[in-house]
């Protein structure tokens, strides 16, 4: 009988109905559920037109309907063809298209990352989720399976999974049920699975480890604990995760076990496997002696995730592959394809009931690397070129030597070279190009691209990189773009790539202005950086990818930082993009001499203790109001001495909230406008008192029956008198009034100075004068009079002209159900009130600014102006010039509360103390987030968010 995988589940479902099958946060689902789920799921499909041999995309976030969709889509008769969130759109499409996905089963609105002009029709779990109940929980109808001992049921198809291919087109692999079934039935064996067993789902569905992770728990009676998609790339998470559901297996790469070890692993009572690229030797000792066993388990993806297999033990000088699995024959084959000799290298070729299909719409290369076996196996059985170099050791051991072609791996993702520079050679820009991976001092590989211009001109690296990142997956994006005169060439006349030059800073950070550290911390860290990855002139502000600190990288820039005394943890390496980052999230110049216990005792007091009171965490509050993502500033003596940042940027992208991404920030823009309006006052180009019709070109200003006069004063305190303009706000795209339009509407109604009123109109208004003064937009001028002398370099006037993409570091809002916003954000053309988009730090340095200028310490912007920002609120109000005014509490405190749709962001300094926050969240019920970091910090903040 050859049984399909989800038939076995089936049986297990029957067998144990109650107990649990699947475990996602707070969320449990039984094996019933479980069934269920995917049943209703399989007669929605079926109603779509799923059947034998279809396959169905899967683009999906990590939740408690991953695995019944999963489940649904094969007992509907079809296939999955899992699609990454991460990808881009140009790829998703190439993707579906070829292996034929006519059907997308999506939810939470992921369908958008498809991009504009999908093709195809889409299941959205989310939309449809009553027409979904109500189908019937039983099986579909399964006569068109056929006899259960049927040959032909061994060959139907399980998934397709794509790989990097060498001619600049990802393969998609073909893996039939049979083989699958064979892998986890190997598995089965190999760990002696049971119900007692509970894996750590932790791989991206388009990994092909991770049908281990999901699938062997289930066959066997035992419980996937499946990580949502902030665990899944946090292994400070996953750590947490292992002890509190009492994972007993845990499957990595190399590079995933550094990042666990780096995060603090220590002894961890669970069956490890290391997989996925070659297992260095002292990565190996380091974790046999944590781990109750340690395995190292090698396979293609073409041999169904896993063909060989070994246990690892202490000492050991080498790591090897292991023997074959059950149902695998392994052969070493010379040129001739005969075998060779025991101990001598020659190129391993894989066979048996795990090989794949082929390769969907690719006979040639179908052809070419799944030959014949020649000896052993049934008749018309297959073997696979793996392209990998091995030998036999004398004790029967394989062990994997290297490559027979250019294809690499980086932190376990197959990558052919050659794909890269197909890419690359597209652009009219682009004569020749050539792709190395290059080693760092630690042996960890990293990407670098060198590329010959057209015609004799350079192309710009910046551009050829969004061109990469167009089409290509993040981890296939060289670090480095090299421009060259010509590549270097060997008498063959092949390119000399031992001959490219080491690339220099310019390659890997040119579109970023050098920026020296500023301080002890900011030096130490570039230190760090320029030793570790190897790269000369590092600047603060230089990003940290952009130097070729991935994921894996990090991990050494952190050990370096820490046995020179930073406490830098993993959190903030990965929640940081560039130096400047890091030395904020450090907070601040360690003392001289310092070692590295009191140095870090002192950087976790800054991040982790209030200025009053105890830790902030408002994860409760955003978990109870819907809010899915926040980021917390925390000052003390006027300065930034942390950031903390938490959840989600998109609930649709599961991308989580970094120090870099931008917040709609509502009223506190009003800051912003203020501060810029009295810089011109300052220098002389506009009077705070004088008549406002000395400046504006073309417009005058709405006046009452006696013509009073109107000044920037009256403006900026809210008290000019206007009528309000229409709080109207539109989709990003959308058609929307001019600024001239919405003044147009605007009337005098109360005589200037004698009535505080909230009206968009009188910022309306601010907006016109300051550009109509200096002859430049208004977006330009905040970024020359505030931003750059403030160093705020994530803050801007001019949000993203065609809405969020899934690449873009910008948060969107969500409303009170913690849903996105369609096209994630709305606009008004009232800019100079409303239009900020910033980050926690770059506030919290404008408030700072404000503060210091009070007390005379600033270079721009003098006393008496600030002054009156921050203490001259107008009678019966708490409004300064642009700025909110609290003297109730004994201790003046300042700052603004802004409110957008989908937003609320906060900000709050005592004047004299210089203690405050700053809060930021993308989720309507972002009030009870300000509401839990103030009672954190011991105070109750009154501050209105208009």
């Amino acid at each position: 009988m050859r049984r399909y995988v989800h038939e076995v589940i089936e049986e297990q479902a029957a067998a144990t109905p109650d107990a649990v099958a699947v475990q996602v946060g707070g969320h449990t689902v039984s094996y019933r559920q479980l069934d269920e789920r995917a049943n209703r799921i399989a007669h929605r499909l079926r109603e779509a037109g799923v059947g034998p041999e279809s396959v169905v995309g899967v683009l999906l976030r990590r939740s408690p309907d991953t695995l019944p969709a999963l489940l649904g889509i094969w007992k509907a008769g079809g296939s999955h063809l899992p699609l990454d969130t991460a990808l881009p759109a140009e790829r998703l499409r190439y993707m579906r298209q070829t292996a034929g996905a006519r059907l997308t089963v999506t939810h939470g609105g992921s369908a958008a990352l498809l991009g504009p002009g999908q093709e195809g029709e889409t299941v959205d779990l989310d939309v449809e989720s009553e027409r979904i109940a109500a189908c019937p929980a039983t099986p579909p109808d399964r006569s068109a399976d056929g006899d259960p001992d049927d040959p032909a049921r061994t060959h139907r198809l399980a998934y397709t999974l794509f790989t990097s291919g060498s001619t600049g087109r990802p393969k998609g692999v073909q893996i039939g049920q049979y083989a699958l079934l064979n892998m986890l039935f190997s598995m089965r064996r190999w760990h002696r699975s049971g119900p007692a067993h509970r894996w750590l789902a932790i791989t991206s569905l388009a990994f092909d480890v991770s049908t281990a992770e999901l699938y062997l728990p289930l066959v066997t009676g035992g419980r996937v604990v499946l990580a949502d998609d902030a665990e899944a790339h946090d292994p400070v998470a996953q750590l947490r995760l292992v002890e509190s559901a009492g994972i007993t297996h845990v499957q990595a790469t190399p590079a995933g076990w550094k990042l666990l070890l780096a995060a603090g692993m220590d002894r961890l009572p669970v069956v490890a496997v290391t997989t996925g690229e070659e297992c260095p030797p002292g990565l190996a000792r380091r974790l046999v002696g944590r781990v109750d066993r340690l395995s190292n388990l090698y396979g293609p993806t073409e041999a169904t995730v896993w063909c060989t297999g070994t246990d690892l033990v202490p000492d050991a000088e080498s790591v090897p592959i292991g023997r074959p699995l059950p149902n695998y024959r392994a052969y070493v084959l010379d040129s001739g394809l005969r075998p060779a000799p025991i101990g001598v290298t020659g190129e391993l070729y894989i066979a048996g009931a795990g090989v794949a299909r082929g390769y969907v719409g690719r006979p040639g290369l179908t052809a070419e690397r799944f030959l014949p076996e020649p000896y052993g196996g049934p008749p018309g059985s297959r073997m696979y070129r793996t392209g990998d170099l091995a030998r036999f050791r004398s004790d029967g051991q394989l062990e994997c030597l290297g490559r027979v072609d250019d294809q690499v791996k980086i932190r376990g993702f197959r990558i052919e070279l050659g794909e890269i520079e197909e890419v690359l050679r597209r652009g009219t820009d682009v004569h020749d190009a050539a792709v190395v991976a290059r080693d760092d001092d630690q042996g960890e590989k990293w990407l670098a691209a060198y590329v010959v211009g057209a015609d004799g001109a350079e192309p710009d690296p910046a551009a050829l990189r969004d061109r990469l990142a167009a089409s290509l997956p993040a981890y296939m994006v060289p670090a480095a773009v090299v421009p060259l005169p010509a590549l270097p060439l060997n008498p063959a006349g092949k390119v000399d790539r031992a001959a490219l030059p080491v690339p220099g800073r310019a390659a890997l950070a040119g579109d970023r202005a050098y920026v020296a550290p500023r301080d002890a911390t900011e030096r130490h860290l570039v230190e760090i950086c320029a030793q570790v990855l190897g790269v000369s002139d590092v600047g603060v502000r230089d990003r940290l990818q952009d130097l070729g600190a991935d994921s894996m990288r990090i991990v050494h820039v952190m050990a370096a930082a820490r046995r020179a005394g930073l406490g830098l943890t993993l959190r903030m390496l990965l929640d940081s993009e560039t130096v400047e980052d890091l030395a904020q999230a450090l907070g601040g110049t360690p003392p001289e001499g310092a070692g590295p216990d009191e140095t870090r005792e002192g950087q976790e007091s800054a991040m982790m203790s209030a200025p009053a009171g105890g830790p902030v965490d408002p994860a409760r509050a955003m978990a109870a109001h819907r809010v899915p993502g926040a980021a917390v500033a925390l000052l003390r003596d006027g300065r930034l001495v942390g950031v903390q940042v938490y959840g989600e940027r998109s609930a649709e992208t599961g991308l989580p909230v970094t120090l870099r991404t931008r917040f709609q920030v509502g009223s506190i823009s009003k800051q912003v406008t203020a501060f810029a309006a009295l810089r011109l006052v300052a220098r002389g180009e506009l009077g705070l008192d004088t008549d406002l019709d000395r400046y504006l070109s073309g417009r005058r200003v709405p006046r009452t029956a006696t013509g009073a006069t109107v000044t920037l004063r009256h403006l900026l305190s809210n008290t000019a008198g206007f009528s309000s303009a229409a709080a109207t706000w539109w989709r990003p795209g959308e058609p929307m009034p001019k600024l001239d339009t919405v003044l147009d509407d605007v009337s005098a109604e109360h005589e200037p100075g004698t009535l505080f009123r909230k009206a968009g109109s009188q910022w309306a208004l601010a907006e016109r004068l300051l550009t109509d003064v200096t002859g430049q937009d208004f977006a330009d001028l905040a970024q020359e009079l505030v931003f750059a002398p403030l160093a705020m370099t994530d803050s801007s006037f001019t949000p993203p002209a065609d809405g969020l993409t899934a690449r873009d570091d910008w948060a969107a809002g969500h409303d009170q159900h913690g849903m996105p916003l369609l096209d994630g954000f709305r606009v008004r053309p009232v800019r100079a009130g409303s239009g900020l988009w910033s980050t926690a730090a770059d506030i919290a340095q404008l408030a700072a600014e404000i503060r210091q200028a009070h007390l005379g310490c600033s270079d721009l912007l003098p006393a008496a102006l600030a002054t009156q920002m921050l203490t001259e609120a107008f009678p019966g109000s708490f409004y300064g010039l642009g700025t909110v005014v609290d003297g109730s509490l004994g201790e003046a405190e300042f700052g603004h509360g802004g409110q957008t749709a989908g937003f609320r962001a906060l900000v709050s300094l005592r004047l004299r103390s210089g203690s405050g926050c700053v809060v930021l969240t993308n989720g309507e019920g972002g009030k009870h987030v300000h509401k839990e970091v103030a009672a954190s910090l011991g105070r109750e903040l009154t501050v209105d968010d208009d």
